[in-house]
């Protein structure tokens, strides 16, 4: 239910809600900004960032963009570019990443308590309530802070609608007079922006609903702003009924301060170079499987089903591409280290083939609930005892690894080498070093 409108009834007065105002903070090209913060001499240089085993480029610097580098490019194509250009290549840093995004977000909570964590370089603040103080301006505050205490630029864009905050946001970040802040306040306003914003551009709108809407002469976010809702209701549905009102100023969306629980939970890797050994492949299933079960204790969750997966090179000999995946389930819906393994390793006893050439596998956690909320086995009755032992065993497991490194205390299963097998599936020539988050990379400062 859209929140403009609601009333509630106290006594015999009849009270209306405040009124909403979002602001969507972004992180510009925060990956290559991370590592800006360290080496400030990066700063005007071209730079990209590197997917997972220097593969593709997934983040580009201003400068880089401009050269024409495209997002998603693979690295050996890009090559004959990058050394024309002098651009500057990183491997992706996610552990340096992760601690700066958790700081920007500790940052934006000095400025409101109310805030939802979108994504990794993303939050969406409720500002209700300031206006007087001059919401661009504030947004304007928030960007200097938050450039001052962590070194990474912001862009503020501020709206009545989550839907028109990510509008007003992109505007703040690609118009130099927007100065990083940048609010859709009025209608005249409202209006003006819409116009110049292609309709599959609105958060939203995919690509598939971006071109019946074009089929029918809806080109612009004004254009389907001003479609008739019936009509809208009758083609979208209620998902994009809800997103016609918000690009007309009605909140449908609301902030979510508690993130959802996650469907699913999935651990996979590419490997540098195709693997056919049955031990180095049992031994990363087990290695991803037991990742999971920390992802799911992390999130207060336990899973249903373990699927396991194997795939060799798309691109090889045709006829020889192969993928296989299988599932298997614990004994009863668990987040027990051993637990997981034992069905992941049963699995992965159906996925491998002999002879093939693996380019990657992975681990994917079904059937997710609650931990406080599991059904038990109707034939196997609890054991409360045996339970409070597990708990404690993967309490002390989890302790052990935060104090000294993942992968200290481990089961056998994912091999007493574990460390030098990362190699077997990562690729990180160009890593920067770990600044925030290990000792033995802090930032050394020389007289």
């Amino acid at each position: 239910m859209c929140s403009l409108g609601r009333r509630y009834r106290i006594d015999t007065a009849v009270y209306l809600p405040m009124r909403q105002v979002f602001a969507l903070v972004d992180c510009n090209n925060f990956f290559v900004s991370c590592e800006r913060v360290f080496a400030p001499w990066l700063e005007g240089r071209p730079v990209v960032v590197l997917s997972n085993n220097d593969g593709c480029i997934i983040a580009r610097s201003n400068e880089a963009k401009a050269l024409g580098i495209a997002m998603g490019e693979p690295l050996f194509k890009a090559h004959a570019e990058i050394r024309r250009h002098g651009i500057e290549v990183y491997s992706s840093n996610y552990p340096l990443y992760g601690d700066m995004s958790a700081r920007v977000m500790n940052a934006l909570q000095a400025f409101t308590p109310d805030i939802e964590l979108y994504s990794i370089d993303e939050a969406f603040l409720s500002l209700a309530g300031f206006e007087k103080r001059g919401l661009t301006s504030y947004g304007r505050d928030i960007r200097t802070a938050v450039r001052r205490w962590t070194g990474i630029p912001v862009s503020v864009g501020i709206a009545e609608t989550k839907t028109l905050a990510k509008i007003a946001g992109h505007i703040a970040k690609k118009s130099p007079d927007a100065g990083g802040a940048f609010t859709i306040d009025d209608e005249a306003t409202r209006r003006r922006v819409l116009a110049k914003i292609p309709v599959g551009d609105i958060w939203g709108i995919g690509r598939r609903w971006a071109k019946m809407l074009n089929a029918h002469a809806i080109e612009t976010a004004l254009d389907f702003h001003d479609t008739p809702e019936t009509w809208v209701r009758k083609r979208m549905g209620v998902t994009g009924a809800r997103t016609l009102l918000e690009l007309r100023g009605v909140a449908c969306l609301d902030l979510e301060n508690q993130t959802p629980d996650k469907q699913t939970i999935r651990v996979s890797r590419s490997f540098a170079s195709p693997v056919e050994s049955r031990r180095v492949m049992r031994e990363s299933v087990a290695a991803f499987a037991a990742r999971a079960a920390e992802k799911l204790r992390r999130d207060g969750l336990v899973c249903e089903v373990i699927n396991v997966f194997a795939a060799t090179n798309r691109f090889g000999p045709k006829g020889d591409y192969y993928r296989g995946t299988a599932s298997a389930a614990p004994p009863a819906p668990s987040n027990h280290t051993a637990d997981i393994t034992r069905a992941a390793m049963a699995a992965f006893e159906r996925v491998y083939r002999p002879g093939q050439q693996f380019k990657g596998a992975g681990v994917m956690m079904l059937g997710l609930a609650r931990a406080e909320n599991v059904q038990t086995n109707l034939f196997a009755p609890p054991d409360a005892a045996a339970d409070e032992r597990k708990q404690r065993l993967m309490n002390a497991f989890d302790a052990v690894n935060a104090k000294i490194g993942r992968g200290a205390v481990r089961y056998g299963a994912t091999g007493v080498a574990e460390r030098g097998r990362r190699g077997v599936y990562t690729v990180q020539n160009r890593r920067s070093p770990r600044y925030t988050t290990s000792w033995s990379e802090l930032p050394i400062v020389r007289a």
